[in-house]
């Protein structure tokens, strides 16, 4: 089990309900979970999540929470009880140290240097997130949330207390995917399954419109096969501002075959 597997359990749970998660309560459940460890009752984990901070009661009116804890502890304790940890997120969050001493190590900090060691700990530790199969080319379900999920693991893991990460901000009609801060300025990052066509310029671009930015960040989850893939501008023009891209490739040919 890890705190990324439950978090994304409970950001589908809660959607599945149409409950509005608009402070991350799905994750400050996650970590009530895990420091709890396999040893929590379905009683004390519930006393744990009445513990925590949220506006989650507030704006999902008709919920009771005593009652809704009490359901989730039980939900959550029956469904990862018996799991195996997943080795590939595993991997991923114990890469995280490494990350956020070769991010320190940098004379300057930026969103840019930050989504380049993203691209870096992905490619080499979490490609298979995405797959169910990557030989039969079959991916799992959501890819894009997995890989907000990641982004948000990764921030978090490596900024600290130093920065502010967050999901799904309410923008205009929409929803940015993730905004992370680690200074005064919010950076607005849209995250897209890049398999055929490019998808996205557009839909930030009225993000930046709307929060008044004139920079953008674009990221992509490239599971196109190799060979059939065209290249990715770095940079994207819009009437809004600039949109900068970042390629993360979740398809690579094995070494064996090369």
């Amino acid at each position: 089990m890890t705190i990324f597997s439950v978090q994304r359990f409970l950001e589908d749970h809660f959607e599945r309900r149409g409950l509005a998660d608009v402070d991350q309560y799905a994750v400050r459940v996650a970590n009530a979970f895990e420091r709890l460890g396999p040893s929590a009752t379905d009683k004390t984990l519930a006393v744990a999540l009445g513990r925590v901070r949220t506006t989650f009661f507030r704006r999902n009116h008709d919920l009771h929470r005593k009652e809704f804890e009490l359901r989730l502890s039980a939900t959550l304790r029956r469904r990862f009880k018996k799991k195996r940890p997943d080795a590939t997120l595993k991997g991923f969050e114990r890469g995280l140290a490494y990350a956020r001493r070769r991010l320190r190590a940098r004379r300057r900090r930026s969103i840019e240097s930050l989504l380049s060691e993203f691209k870096v700990a992905v490619e080499a530790r979490a490609v298979d997130a995405f797959w169910d199969s990557r030989t039969n080319q079959r991916l799992r379900s959501k890819p894009e949330k997995i890989a907000q999920g990641l982004l948000a693991v990764f921030a978090r893991g490596v900024l600290g207390s130093d920065g502010l990460v967050l999901r799904e901000i309410a923008s205009g009609i929409g929803f940015v995917d993730v905004g992370i801060s680690f200074g005064r300025v919010l950076h607005l990052i849209e995250l897209k399954l890049l398999s055929a066509q490019l998808t996205g310029p557009n839909q930030l671009a009225s993000y930046m419109r709307t929060e008044q930015r004139n920079e953008g960040w674009l990221l992509l989850i490239d599971v196109r096969r190799t060979g059939n893939s065209h290249a990715i501008p770095a940079i994207i023009n819009t009437a809004a501002g600039q949109i900068k891209t970042v390629t993360v490739s979740a398809n690579p040919i094995a070494p064996h075959k090369t």
